[in-house]
């Protein structure tokens, strides 16, 4: 196991533990990702894992469909099945090694799993904000998630990525979120 899959792997189960504490009537809640619901949040995060999976070599990628569609009528439950096909996937021989072509180019998945990691403990902030929920990101994490977007942020901004950063005071964990240009749907 390296490094970047040990990250991802942490990431998936902070998005994995707040998708099973989101309240029976949460998942319709609006998030801070412009137009999307909690639900909607979650069916764009399942198709990102399971499309990281899908690198591998190891799993079929997923189907297009609306995020909506890909979450279903029990989003926590596909949260769940997603993280563990695709953990399963990375735990192949060779996973890590085999390179495929990533929104990133061409490189391997271990390499790819260097910058993504990020994008699961995004969407799981999403969602507990969405929901009124702890998100379960320590700073140390938070700290290392800015640290790997910081270098490639003009590649993340704009329409269907991060919005412009927020600049903030405060702890990793506020610096971060307002990295990727969010706001709370509390604020």
């Amino acid at each position: 196991m390296s490094e970047n899959s040990r990250r991802y792997i942490h990431a998936l189960y902070t998005l994995d533990a707040v998708a099973r504490r989101v309240p029976a009537g949460g998942w319709d809640n609006p998030s801070c990702c412009e137009g999307w619901t909690a639900r909607e949040v979650a069916g764009h995060a399942v198709w990102v894992v399971r499309t990281t999976g899908a690198a591998t070599g190891n799993m079929a990628p997923p189907e297009a469909q609306s995020e909506a569609e890909v979450a279903g009528d029990d989003p926590a439950a596909t949260v769940a099945a997603a993280v563990a096909d695709t953990i399963a996937a990375l735990d192949q021989q060779g996973a890590l090694q085999h390179v495929a072509a990533t929104p990133f180019g061409e490189m391997t998945v271990d390499a790819f799993l260097g910058t993504i990691w990020v994008d699961p403990l995004t969407h799981a902030w999403d969602i507990a904000d969405a929901t009124g929920l702890e998100h379960g990101i320590d700073e140390a994490t938070a700290q290392a998630a800015h640290a790997t977007l910081a270098p490639i942020a003009e590649l993340l901004r704009g329409p269907g990525r991060f919005d412009d950063e927020i600049e903030v005071e405060g702890d990793a964990i506020d610096r971060f979120i307002g990295f990727t240009g969010r706001r709370s749907v509390a604020s």
